[in-house]
């Protein structure tokens, strides 16, 4: 199963980037909507139907990044990423709607520098469980592939890899 979900997840985050850049034919787009429903009941149980308001879906993550407003940087982690924003984990979010800067390290070595807002943040008394969502700003194509290779990287490591010869296909209600 989990190599079946790793493959239907790969095959969405291309479909969801195919649409961003240059749009989906009448069938992809209801493969898209059909792999995002069954993926997000599938990964998100605890979620009820209709919460999920993101345009894509979330995947964990393990990636070492430092975020900044004007005044300071902090070093901080990103445990979720989706193509259009990430949670990341610092036990000083920055306010609701404030703009920052994001520095990613990437796996292979390098920084990628992209601009982000706080969208929601999680306080509480447990330092270790704060932090906050934020939503990419403007990404050039160059970036925006940066953020999807890390996206598909993040489901290959927690998903495990595709059968390469596998076509996936979504179950089929009983």
């Amino acid at each position: 199963m989990q190599r079946n979900i790793a493959s239907l997840f790969l095959q969405y985050a291309r479909l969801d980037r195919k649409r961003s850049l240059e749009g989906l034919d009448a069938s992809e787009t209801e493969l898209l909507a059909k792999l995002k429903v069954y993926l997000s009941s599938t990964l998100l149980p605890q979620v009820p139907r209709g919460a999920e308001r993101r345009d894509s879906i979330r995947v964990p993550a393990e990636l070492q990044c430092r975020w900044a407003p004007v005044v300071r940087a902090e070093e901080a982690r990103i445990t979720t990423l989706s193509r259009t924003g990430a949670f990341i984990r610092t036990p000083t979010p920055a306010p609701i709607g404030e703009e920052i800067a994001i520095s990613i390290a990437l796996p292979a070595g390098g920084r990628l520098e992209v601009p982000g807002s706080v969208a929601n943040q999680i306080l509480g008394p447990d330092p270790d469980r704060r932090g906050m969502g934020v939503r990419f700003g403007k990404l050039a194509a160059d970036e925006r592939a940066t953020i999807d290779g890390l996206y598909e990287q993040s489901i290959v490591r927690h998903f495990g890899s595709p059968d390469e010869d596998e076509k996936p296909e979504l179950p089929t209600s009983g």
